[in-house]
């Protein structure tokens, strides 16, 4: 399916020529093709051949050429590391490939306040070991680290093995310059009032806007780390345990997933050190302090003896690295086989990852005739698995069994009441399952989203958005709030709805740690509800408590404001363009599916429309 823009006639050869002697002033412009086409693939080798390349010279020259490029009619497409897995770059003819990958600079390490100023093209692992020496650490590490830049990072929300108690990128961004596609340059920062446009940017795979320089909040590297593996004779009996697990309040640094046909398929490649018979393992980190590790160990250990049908322990470096090992070497003793593989990238809720990995394994006994096997592993505690699909390079079956198992993975996933992708990213291999994750009605306000920052289409053509249907109604007026907002000229109208409906109905998810609540319900209904079940809420205060929580969210201030940033899973709102029902986000912990349009009713006071329900992240009493 195509996109809008993924056919936009390329410029005549004059207006091109033009932009290129004028950006030439702004960067080194290359057209050998060869580099052209080594620069325009991603990690899979998807991409395309542009036109030229160009190298700014600095951050400072992004604007013009954004200028210059909105003058001529140019397409500009945003080059990082190029770790990206779903084809989220589209170089062609007439479009410019525009390499941030020279803007690597540290500009500012603030220890005392845990934060620092990096340019985009910084690479994520050349940060970590900036921090190192300062004891302090930059929470992504997504397994990509090596490759991907800081601004990568942001433009897809990666998240990684520790994003089970650190979060997602989202989580640790304080502000981020932008220059937009018209060339005009804005700061966006997490403490900004009003709708969460810092949210909008993160994970909008750079089809909003370029992030030149961002600020991040960086957190101490914990004193002691110990390891704790657990094999199960059950997917059910595996995820009940790391229920278990999160019910005791502990918080596991990491919880990772590795399912029997991963163990048995990869120990064709080398020795993973996993037991064989075993249906499940589940790798788990817990750190902290020396006192807050020996607590929360015992605790870890104590559920996993009564469940798992081995246990082990690795407390020191040399120890831990031999049982992540496994896990961990997968990508290159891979590589070094010779096999073909795709990675895949699927979310449910956490309490259907049993469900979502038998789904995998009827799949891949379906097409059998095609594929070698499909090895699940992922970060169990954020549900987000990642699908590893094997196949024989020289199997003429191959490439119509994984473009099909990969459809009905990701259909599975759709039904668990998971999501299309959870942190590679729609690009342009996902675009086709856009309509089936988002209504038409949904599809519609995103367009209007990218239409408000991109009005001529001309930024990462190609990428996130399916192609404009029939069934799509007008959001114009959600397309205008969406302006002002971005100008700065959204005003309240206190006239505005803040909640529709009369939706009063409270329901917890102990296993999924979500909160679903109905945006009439009041402050005060929520914290007594919560304290029976024996959870918190980041979101939910402690006074005010006679407001709506859809009052609470839709008028959010200051520390309130911040909070409920941290805690938003999801929304259920009536688009302002005839109260039409619309769904942003779900119960799963990850998801970077199209652009995270709930973070626009933050703070909003009702201009794109009325909550009806909302949906938290959650954490058991210690």
């Amino acid at each position: 399916m195509s996109t809008d823009t993924e056919h936009l006639p390329a410029p005549d050869s004059v207006s091109f020529g033009r932009f290129t002697a004028a950006a030439a002033a702004h960067g080194d412009v290359t057209t050998d093709e060869g580099v052209l086409n080594e620069r325009g693939r991603d990690y899979w080798g998807v991409g395309g051949v542009a036109g030229l390349l160009l190298r700014p010279h600095g951050r400072d020259d992004i604007a013009p050429i954004m200028r210059l490029a909105s003058e001529h009619g140019v397409a500009i497409v945003p080059r990082g590391g190029a770790s990206n897995c779903s084809g989220g770059m589209m170089p062609a003819a007439g479009r410019v490939l525009l390499d941030l990958t020279g803007l690597n600079q540290i500009l500012d390490i603030d220890v005392e306040n845990h934060r620092a100023r990096v340019e985009a093209g910084v690479i994520n692992s050349d940060l970590q070991t900036a921090l190192a020496p300062h004891g302090l650490c930059f929470s992504p590490d997504p397994v990509s680290a090596h490759l991907a830049t800081v601004a990568g990072n942001i433009i897809e929300n990666a998240g990684g093995p520790h994003a089970l108690k650190y979060g997602v990128t989202y989580n640790h961004i304080l502000s981020v310059d932008v220059v937009l596609p018209d060339g005009s340059t804005a700061t966006f920062s997490a403490d900004d009032e009003g709708p969460d446009l810092l949210g909008l940017i993160i994970g909008s795979e750079g089809t909003l806007g370029i992030v030149t320089e961002a600020t991040v909040a960086l957190r101490p590297i914990a004193d002691v780390t110990h390891s704790l593996m657990g094999a199960f004779a059950s997917a059910r009996e595996a995820a009940d345990t790391i229920a278990a697990i999160i019910a005791t309040g502990v918080v596991p640094a990491a919880v990772e997933w590795l399912d029997r046909a991963g163990i048995a398929g990869l120990q064709q490649f080398y020795d993973t050190g996993y037991p064989l018979d075993a249906d499940s393992i589940v790798l788990i980190d817990v750190d902290g302090t020396a006192a807050e590790v020996a607590r929360d160990q015992a605790v870890v250990e104590r559920v996993l003896r009564e469940r798992a049908t081995e246990v082990r322990i690795a407390e020191d470096e040399k120890d831990r690295d031999a049982l992540w090992y496994g896990r961990l070497n997968a990508p290159n003793s891979v590589v070094q086989s010779g096999k073909g593989f795709f990675i895949g990238d699927v979310t449910v809720p956490r309490d259907r990852i049993p469900e979502m990995q038998q789904a995998i394994q009827a799949t891949a006994a379906r097409h059998s005739d095609g594929l070698l096997f499909i090895a699940v592993c992922g970060h169990a505690g954020d549900g987000d698995l990642h699908p590893t699909t094997f196949y024989d390079r020289d199997n003429p079956l191959a490439a119509s069994a994984l473009e099909a198992a990969n459809n009905e993975i990701i259909e599975a996933a759709l039904e668990l009441g998971g999501t299309i992708t959870g942190e590679h990213g729609v690009g342009t291999e996902k675009i086709q399952f856009m309509t089936k994750r988002f209504t038409p009605v949904e599809i519609a306000a995103q367009r209007s989203i990218k239409k408000a920052f991109d009005p001529a289409g001309l930024l990462n053509p190609g990428v996130v958005l399916p192609g404009q249907s029939a069934e799509e109604p007008d959001t114009s007026a959600f397309g205008a709030a969406v302006r002002d907002a971005l100008a700065g000229t959204l005003t309240p109208d206190t006239g505005a709805s803040l909640t529709a409906g009369d939706n009063t109905d409270i329901t917890v998810n102990l296993r999924n740690l979500s909160l679903v609540v109905g945006a009439e319900a009041t402050i005060e209904s929520i914290n007594r509800y919560l304290d029976e079940q024996g959870v918190t809420c980041g979101a939910i205060p402690a006074v005010g408590t006679d407001r709506t929580v859809g009052e609470l969210v839709a008028t959010a201030t200051g520390t309130e404001r911040e909070h409920i940033r941290h805690a938003l899973l999801g929304a259920d709102v009536a688009l302002i363009d005839g109260q039409q029902p619309a769904r942003f986000g779900a119960e799963t912990m990850k998801d970077v599916a199209g652009y995270d349009t709930k973070r626009l009713y933050i703070s909003a006071h009702g201009a794109f429309g009325a909550l009806a329900s909302l949906i938290f992240k959650i954490a058991v009493n210690a």
